[in-house]
C-alpha cells in the first residue's frame, strides 16, 4: 500500500518554509553586517582573510540560490512528516507534564549532541571519494564562504542534513518548543561557522571548557584547504578522531 497524505502537504510546507528562511534570513544578514571587513570589531579580532581577486558578488548569489534550494528540501521533509501522519511514530510528546520538567530544558544540549555526532559522521563520509562530488562539492564551491553559505548544499546535502535533524525526534522524546529551541540555535551556529569573522575571543581556545567549542575560524579552514575541522557545534569528535587542526585558530 502506498502512504495517501492525512492532513495534506502544501500548507505545512509553506508554513515550514516561511519559518526556516525567515529564521535563516534574519540570522544570516546580522551576521553578513557584522562580518564586513569594514567594520572594525569590538574585541579587534582580524577578519578571516579573503584573497585580493575575491569576488562577493557571484559567490553570493550562488550561495543565495542553493541555500533557497536547502530550504525548500527542508521544508519539504517537514510537510511530509506532518502530511502522511509520519509524526505519530516520533518520540514527540505535546503536553510538557507527560515527562519532567528538567527533561524539557536537557533535551536541548542532548539534541546539540546528538545532532554534532550525526553531523560528524554525515561530514566525514560526505568527505570520501565515494560521495565528495557527488553530495559536498557545491558547499565547498564556497572556498571563502559568507554567513549566506550556511545552508548552500546540493540536493542530495540538503535531504541527509535534513534527515540527521529529523531522526532526533524518534530518537529521543522531545517537546516541539524544546525542538524549535535546538534548530533555532543550530541554525544560529551554523551562520556563526560561516560568516568569515571569529567573534569568540582569543582566550577561548586555550580555556579548558572553551577549546571543546567548534568556531568560526576552525571551520573557515576546514572550507579553504577541504579536510579535518569536521564538526558542527563541539569539537569533541574532531579530538576523538584525530582530524582537528588547531593552527586554524592562529
Amino acid at each position: 500500500m502506498s502512504l495517501q497524505p492525512t492532513y495534506g502537504v502544501l500548507v505545512p510546507a509553506l508554513y515550514a518554509f516561511l519559518l526556516y528562511g525567515l529564521r535563516f534570513a534574519l540570522f544570516a544578514s546580522i551576521a553578513f553586517h557584522l562580518s564586513d571587513p569594514s567594520r572594525p570589531h569590538p574585541r579587534g579580532r582580524p577578519h578571516i582573510d579573503r584573497p585580493p581577486k575575491f569576488q562577493l558578488n557571484p559567490n553570493l548569489r550562488r550561495e543565495l540560490g542553493q541555500s533557497t534550494l536547502t530550504l525548500l528540501i527542508f521544508a519539504a521533509v517537514n510537510a511530509i512528516l506532518f502530511g502522511y501522519g509520519l509524526l505519530h511514530s516520533s518520540r514527540l510528546y505535546f503536553k510538557v507534564t507527560e515527562f519532567p520538567t528538567w527533561w524539557f530544558w536537557t533535551s536541548i544540549p542532548v539534541m546539540l549532541a546528538l545532532h554534532d555526532t550525526l553531523f560528524y559522521w554525515l561530514h566525514r563520509v560526505m568527505h570520501s571519494r565515494l560521495l565528495f562530488a557527488k553530495m559536498h562539492r557545491q558547499h565547498h564551491e564556497s572556498v571563502y564562504p559568507t554567513a549566506f553559505a550556511a545552508y548552500s548544499f546540493g540536493w542530495s546535502e540538503a535531504l541527509a542534513e535534513a534527515l540527521i535533524v529529523i531522526a532526533i525526534i524518534f530518537i529521543i522524546p522531545v517537546h516541539p518548543l524544546a525542538f524549535l529551541i535546538f534548530q533555532t540555535l543550530s541554525t544560529a551556529y551554523n551562520v556563526y561557522g560561516h560568516c568569515g569573522r571569529e567573534f569568540y575571543p582569543e582566550s577561548v581556545s586555550g580555556h579548558w571548557a572553551g577549546r571543546w567549542m567548534n568556531t568560526s575560524s576552525l571551520h573557515a579552514h576546514h572550507h579553504r584547504h577541504g579536510r579535518g575541522n569536521y564538526s558542527f557545534y563541539f569539537t569533541f569528535w574532531d579530538r576523538v578522531m584525530g582530524t582537528l587542526v588547531p593552527t586554524a585558530q592562529k
